[in-house]
């Protein structure tokens, strides 16, 4: 796994028992602090993978930090937390996939391997967005392209098969994207008024 770059917050005595159990060969700590205020700073600044937070700091708790920063939208958030801490937080957390909770006392082993998972598992969710996103635009894509096509039809008493391949043709003629032919024949072949209602 390459290196993932972390932000931890916590107290000191937290701070420095974190940093004993992390394996360096796959996480660098870019940032650390006891305040939540100071942790948002770092996170809007450096972009990290993940923050590993304690459930005690000076100025909020581990779920209103991880909250804040699933606000953000820019990664996620891993807590330590005691039992009734744990149970407070799944209740709270509900179907987050940004929110994940190891329970004290920590594990070495169990602690690395939460946290490779927890970026693994964010990574493939990210890849699965990208993906959503890609066929969204490739539907939206899809319809304009089939309007395009239809109003050829209407207009030119083409065939399905013609208007496609007027549009092709057209489109490798001016060593464009058939979707900028689309969107060109769109403006030009759709009457004003139904332009303006849109």
């Amino acid at each position: 796994m390459p290196q993932v770059k972390i932000i931890i917050a916590g107290s000191e005595l937290a701070l420095s028992d974190l940093k004993d159990r992390l394996r360096v060969q796959f996480f660098e700590i870019i940032a650390s602090a006891a305040s939540g205020n100071e942790i948002l700073r770092n996170v809007s600044c450096f972009q990290p993978d993940f923050v590993i937070t304690d459930y005690l700091l000076t100025d909020m708790n581990g779920m209103e930090l991880a909250q804040a920063i699933e606000h953000l939208d820019i990664c996620p958030t891993v807590i330590l937390a005691n039992s009734e801490q744990s149970e407070y937080i799944d209740e709270l957390k509900g179907e987050s996939l940004n929110i994940f909770c190891i329970t004290k006392p920590l594990d070495t082993t169990v602690l690395n391997h939460t946290l490779a998972s927890v970026v693994r598992l964010t990574r493939k969710i990210h890849y699965f967005e990208h993906k959503i996103e890609e066929l969204e635009h490739k539907l939206e894509d899809r319809k304009l392209i089939d309007k395009a096509k239809g109003l050829l039809m209407e207009k030119f008493n083409m065939t399905e098969d013609q208007a496609y391949k007027q549009m092709r043709r057209k489109a490798m003629n001016l060593s464009k994207p058939l979707i900028e032919v689309a969107k060109s024949l769109v403006e030009m072949l759709t009457p004003s008024k139904n332009r303006d209602s849109k």
